[in-house]
């Protein structure tokens, strides 16, 4: 909670500040925006998920040119995990690999995240259409994970491969932050496309499943990129 509260201060500090030294014709607008990415896990992670879609939407206020505040959610669901498909060595029976074939892994992910938004070079944003400017995303906040993991053959049996282990669901509330680069391109007045690239670092963990070669992951770690459509109002 110190770390939130401590990100979120300056958050707001550096909003202020940006209202201060750059106060012009554009502060004071908010904007709201619907957003479709690509998921893609990362490091250890990626050897339990391969890609999921990620959906959401924002909401941003603008105190400058130069500087945006976002709120955002977002929820991503990493379907048929690789624990389906991967192998065990029955060490007690006929020492070959095998399958579980009633195996099920998922995992759904939804993000809470406080963001700053810096407008990069001489392209700064002017709300109309044709116009457009990179920028840096820094921000953090909760993911909240759910993980199932169901229908594993125990490999520890002797006389036949019939006794599953028992199912398990990890969830957990983790910190974490992401930082990346976008660009705002405004298609029409106040109507903006917003493609964007980050990095998310997850204070979460999965358990290992060794017999199946998947260690302990943490942190969990996910690239993201995709884009956006944003709709400004206010301040004319």
């Amino acid at each position: 909670m110190k770390v939130l509260r401590n990100l979120g201060g300056l958050l707001v500090l550096l909003a202020v500040l940006a209202g201060a030294v750059y106060a012009d014709d554009v502060s004071g607008r908010w904007g709201v925006g619907a957003f479709m990415n690509y998921n893609v896990p990362t490091f250890g992670f990626r050897n339990w998920y391969s890609s999921a879609s990620k959906f959401g939407m924002a909401f941003a206020y603008v105190p400058s040119q130069r500087m945006s505040v976002e709120v955002e959610y977002h929820r991503s669901h990493f379907a048929h995990g690789s624990l389906e498909s991967r192998t065990f060595v029955w060490a007690a029976g006929d020492k070959k690999p095998h399958t579980s074939p009633d195996a099920r892994s998922d995992m759904k992910i939804n993000s809470l995240l406080a963001n700053g938004i810096i407008h990069l070079g001489k392209k700064i944003p002017s709300f109309q259409a044709s116009s457009f400017s990179p920028y840096l995303i820094v921000g953090g906040g909760f993911y909240r994970y759910k993980h199932n993991v169901s229908g594993m053959l125990w490999p520890a049996q002797k006389d036949a491969l019939v006794i599953p282990l028992p199912g398990y669901t990890d969830q957990q509330f983790a910190l974490g932050i992401n930082a990346g680069f976008g660009v705002e391109a405004f298609i029409m007045n106040n109507v903006a496309v917003d493609l964007r690239g980050r990095y998310n670092f997850v204070v979460g963990q999965l358990r290992s499943m060794e017999n199946w070669g998947l260690k302990e992951t943490f942190p969990l770690m996910l690239f993201d990129m995709g884009a956006g459509l944003k709709f400004y109002f206010g301040k004319k």
